[in-house]
C-alpha cells in the first residue's frame, strides 16, 4: 500500500478503538516480567486464556442453536465452510483437520472446508495484502465450490475484516441458508463505527455470535485469546461437545504451567541468545505448531519460514518436522488432513498455487536439510507430543523431559486448543525474554497493510506519549512510517528506528 492510498482510505483502516485492539491492564509490563518473573507471567496469561473461556459459556445458547444448523446442513447432504483471516483462518484450517480426523472414512469426512486469506499457503507464510480485498473472499468461496444449500461460518477477530466480510454477502447471493457472522467486538460497537461490520451485523440474513473477550494479553495479537475464544465455541458447535468448555474451566486452572513451560521458554529463549536456532518436531500435533511457529513471523518481525530449495536466503529462528512423514506432500496431508489447494489467480502478484505450498517441506528430511543450511549454528531439536494411553503431553529435548497430565488430551478438538494455548504462552514469554514487545505493545508488528499502518500509528502515539516526546501530528508519523520502512535493516524494528530517530 502506497502512502496516498493509505490516507485517502485510512478511516477504513481506523480501529484503535475496538476492545480487542486495546492494552489489557493485567498485561501492561509483560515484557519486564518475562525476563524477571516468568512464574508470574505464566499465571497472568493462564487467567486472561480463563476469561476467554468464561465468555464461550455465556455464548453456549448461541453455539447450541449454531451447532443445530450445522447438523441440519450436513444430515440435508450440504457442506459447512469455515472462513477466516490470518490467526482465523489458521484455527477454521484447524477445526476442519479435527473434523475430518473425527469422521475419516465416513461420509462426512470431507464436507467441512475451511479457507482463509491467502489459501493454505497462508497457514505457513502470512499473505497479509490478501485481507484487505471483500472479492477476494467472495471469489475463493465460489472456487471451493460454495452453492445454495451449503452454510458459511465466517470469522473474524475484529469483525471487521474485508476478505471475511466478503464471503458472507457470497453467501448471501448463492445459498438460502443464512449464514454466521463470529467476532470478538461488542455488535454495537462496530455497528456504530464501521459500516462494513454494520452492514453485515444488521442484516437480518445473517446470524451473529459475538464472544467479546476484550483486549488481548499482547496489544491487537488478536492469535490469543480471541481465537482461542472462536475456535473454542464454533468447534463445539462443530462437534457437539457442549462440555468442553466447562471441562478447561475446571482443568485448565488446575493444571502446573509453570512446571512444564518454564524450563522449555527458558531453554528456547537462552537457544536463541546464544546464536542457536530450533527445530520442533512433532507427529501429533502438526496443525498446532504450525501455527504457533508461523505467526511468530508477523507479529515479532521474525524471518519466515523458507521454502526447501532456498539455499542462500535468511533462514527462520525455529523450522517444523514431522518424524514420520516421508515427502513435503505427505507432510501437508498430516498437517491438514488432505492434500493442499493452491490458488491459481494469475493476478497475485506472488504465486500460491500446489507448487508453491510444496515447496515447504516439512517431513523428516528437514531435520539434516535445516541442519546443514544453518551451519555453523547450532541446530536444537525439541519434540512435543501427546500420549493419548497415558493421558500426558510431552516436551522433550536434549536436557529435559516434562510431562503434563490432563483429560484435555482425550478430545480431538480439546488438544488442539490447548497444545494451541500452551504454545502461545511460550512463544509470547519467549519473545518476551527476546525483547520483541515492550510491556504489552507489539514494537517489532510490521506495517504491511491498512489494518497494520494504523496499528502502527497507535502504538506509535502510545510511546511517543510515554518517552516523554513532542506530540507529532498523526499525518506526519504516517509519512515518517512509510519513509522509514524502506531504510530498515534486516532485523530492525520500525517503530523502534522511528522512536529512536524523534529522540534524536
Amino acid at each position: 500500500m502506497q502512502l496516498e492510498a493509505f490516507l485517502k482510505a485510512s478511516k477504513y483502516f481506523s480501529l484503535g478503538h475496538l476492545p480487542s485492539e486495546g492494552f489489557h491492564p493485567s498485561t501492561e509490563f509483560l515484557s519486564t516480567l518475562a525476563k524477571d518473573d516468568l512464574e508470574g507471567a505464566i499465571r497472568i496469561l493462564q487467567d486472561i486464556d480463563l476469561h476467554a473461556m468464561n465468555v464461550v459459556k455465556e455464548a453456549l445458547p448461541l453455539i447450541r442453536t449454531l451447532s443445530a444448523e450445522i447438523h441440519a446442513t450436513l444430515d440435508s447432504g450440504s457442506r459447512v465452510f469455515l472462513s477466516g483471516c490470518g490467526a482465523t483462518g489458521r484455527l477454521a484450517l484447524t477445526l476442519e483437520s479435527v473434523f475430518r480426523s473425527i469422521h475419516a472414512g465416513t461420509p462426512l469426512e470431507n464436507r467441512v472446508q475451511a479457507l482463509m486469506a491467502g489459501g493454505d499457503f497462508a497457514l505457513v507464510k502470512s499473505v497479509e495484502n490478501f485481507e484487505d480485498f471483500p472479492e477476494y473472499g467472495e471469489r475463493h468461496l465460489l472456487d471451493l465450490g460454495f452453492k445454495d444449500g451449503d452454510l458459511l461460518i465466517a470469522i473474524t477477530e475484529g469483525g471487521e475484516t474485508p476478505y471475511v466480510i466478503g464471503s458472507v454477502k457470497c453467501a448471501l447471493k448463492h445459498s438460502s441458508r443464512h449464514p454466521w457472522f463470529v467476532f470478538c467486538n461488542p455488535k454495537e460497537v462496530l455497528c456504530k463505527t464501521i459500516e462494513r461490520s454494520r452492514e453485515i451485523i444488521e442484516n437480518t440474513s445473517v446470524n451473529s455470535l459475538c464472544l467479546p473477550v476484550g483486549p488481548m494479553a499482547l496489544s491487537g495479537s488478536t492469535r490469543l485469546q480471541a481465537a482461542t475464544a472462536q475456535m473454542l465455541a464454533v468447534g463445539m458447535a462443530l462437534t457437539r461437545n457442549f462440555f468442553l468448555v466447562d471441562l478447561f474451566l475446571d482443568e485448565y486452572s488446575k493444571l502446573d504451567l509453570i512446571q512444564f513451560l518454564k524450563p522449555v521458554i527458558e531453554w528456547e529463549a537462552f537457544a536463541y541468545l546464544g546464536g542457536a536456532v530450533l527445530l520442533y518436531q512433532t507427529s501429533t500435533y502438526p496443525i498446532a505448531v504450525l501455527t504457533d511457529t508461523t505467526e511468530r513471523s508477523p507479529t515479532f518481525s521474525l524471518t519466515p519460514f523458507e521454502k526447501s530449495t532456498d539455499s542462500k536466503v535468511p533462514h527462520s529462528l525455529c523450522y517444523l518436522s514431522i518424524p514420520d512423514a516421508n515427502s513435503a506432500l505427505e507432510s501437508w496431508k498430516r498437517i491438514l488432513g488432505r492434500t493442499p489447494i493452491g490458488l491459481n489467480w494469475p493476478e497475485l502478484s506472488s504465486p500460491l498455487d500446489l507448487n508453491s505450498i510444496l515447496e515447504f517441506d516439512f517431513g523428516r528430511e528437514a531435520v539434516e536439510r535445516r541442519r546443514k543450511r544453518v551451519h555453523p549454528k547450532e541446530q536444537r531439536v525439541v519434540r512435543l507430543d501427546g500420549h493419548h494411553r497415558t493421558g500426558e503431553l510431552e516436551f522433550k529435548s536434549d536436557v529435559f523431559d516434562l510431562r503434563l497430565q490432563t483429560n484435555l488430551i482425550q478430545d480431538p478438538l480439546g488438544e488442539q486448543i490447548l497444545v494451541k494455548m500452551l504454545l502461545n504462552t511460550l512463544s509470547l514469554l519467549v519473545m518476551g525474554r527476546l525483547d520483541r514487545y515492550e510491556g504489552n505493545v507489539m514494537t517489532w508488528v510490521r506495517a504491511s497493510n491498512g489494518k497494520l499502518i494504523d496499528r502502527t500509528l497507535r502504538y506509535l502515539e502510545r510511546l511517543i506519549s510515554q518517552r516523554g516526546l513532542p506530540r507529532k501530528p498523526r499525518e506526519d508519523l504516517v509519512e515518517l512510517i512509510f519513509k522509514t520502512q524502506g531504510k530498515l535493516a534486516p532485523d530492525e524494528a520500525l517503530i523502534l528506528r522511528i522512536l529512536s530517530d524523534l529522540s534524536g
